[in-house]
């Protein structure tokens, strides 16, 4: 009954985007093609280092409020919420949001995100292969199936687009598409695809939250190492064009472009390795959340479609945590006595 309630659900989300296909994305690299700040890098000043000191400060308040987690005051907290939902349903929605991108995307003529736009030649067979990962994602009948046919889109991508475009997307894609698969589904497509691979559906699913927790985390690594703190081209190119740089709003003026790229980068890259380590994960994740939903406000549909995988792992994680598998506050890794279960779907 719930997959058939989603199904119906996302449908009258995906018409709205497809009538207006041209604003359904968001990203520096989605929104500006050509930089104009090619060469420029940072000048370390003042401004720099309390940006540095302000992300260790958010490192020692992170390890504060895992300490605070691990009392067991915020982990009942987050079970009673838990309760809300039925079991599995966490997968369920982040399956339908990217399901939703997928479609969209082969829709819209662009391959994984828009800013890798296949040549006419290839066009049809990329576009037929996302509408089935969309529809396999949005009828939830095949996790196993449609999270290997994620995996392969990856090498399939790289046929076709440079390294230096599609690395941004290598980990968000990776951590979907393992997860649903170790996830798996009780399904009769499933359990023939288990079958042939001589593998079980659900078996390694204990390790799945793990695997999407890293794998958002090195995707958030990438962007800031990629598209900020390595090269700023593209991001100062794009506050130009969208002047997001608030601020002076706040009667600091001599905060630049430059800082507030600086800044950014610096809190994506703190974000992949909180995530990464599984440390404040649902603050991490709620801090995203929070993020994505605000360029949302400012920039309208324009930020939505692209970021769907990313919402959908904030949402995950809000609503499962790190899971059991990532380091103790004390600087060890922190692994299960005994494997835990994870309820079927």
């Amino acid at each position: 009954m719930m997959r058939w309630s989603v199904l119906a659900g996302v449908t009258g989300i995906i018409f709205f985007l497809m009538a207006k296909p041209e604003a359904a994305y968001g990203h520096e690299r989605w929104l500006v093609t050509n930089g104009a700040h090619g060469g420029v890098g940072f000048a370390p000043d003042l401004i720099m280092a309390l940006v540095l000191a302000g992300a260790v400060f958010l490192l020692v308040f992170a390890f504060a409020i895992e300490r605070a987690a691990q009392s067991g005051r915020w982990t009942l907290r987050a079970q009673r919420v838990a309760r809300l939902l039925p079991p599995g349903a966490e997968w369920r929605i982040l399956a339908g949001l990217t399901g939703i991108m997928f479609i969209v995307n082969a829709l819209g003529g662009v391959f994984l995100a828009p800013n890798l736009v296949p040549d006419k030649s290839v066009l049809a067979i990329l576009t037929l292969f996302q509408l089935i990962v969309g529809l396999l994602l949005l009828s939830q009948v095949a996790f196993l199936l449609a999270g290997l046919l994620i995996l392969a889109a990856l090498p399939l991508a790289a046929l076709f687009f440079p390294f230096g475009l599609l690395i941004d997307y290598v980990f968000e894609f990776a951590a979907v598409g393992i997860a649903l698969a170790l996830v798996g589904v009780s399904s009769c497509p499933d359990k023939l695809l288990g079958r042939f691979f001589k593998v079980e559906p659900g078996r390694n699913a204990h390790l799945a939250l793990t695997s999407a927790r890293i794998g958002a985390g090195l995707t958030f690594l990438v962007l800031a190492l990629n598209n900020k703190l390595l090269d700023a081209n593209m991001a100062l190119t794009f506050l130009d064009e969208y002047p997001l740089n608030f601020m002076a709003l706040l009667g600091f003026h001599s905060f630049s472009d430059a800082h507030f790229v600086f800044a950014a980068g610096v809190m994506e890259l703190t974000i992949g390795l909180l995530l990464i380590a599984g440390i404040a994960t649902r603050l991490m994740a709620a801090a995203v959340a929070g993020l994505l939903f605000t360029t949302l406000v400012i920039l309208g549909p324009a930020e939505l479609v692209g970021h769907l995988p990313i919402i959908g792992l904030a949402l995950l994680f809000l609503y499962r945590g790190a899971g059991p598998h990532r380091l103790s506050v004390d600087g060890w890794l922190r692994l299960p006595l005994r494997r835990p279960v994870e309820q079927a779907i």
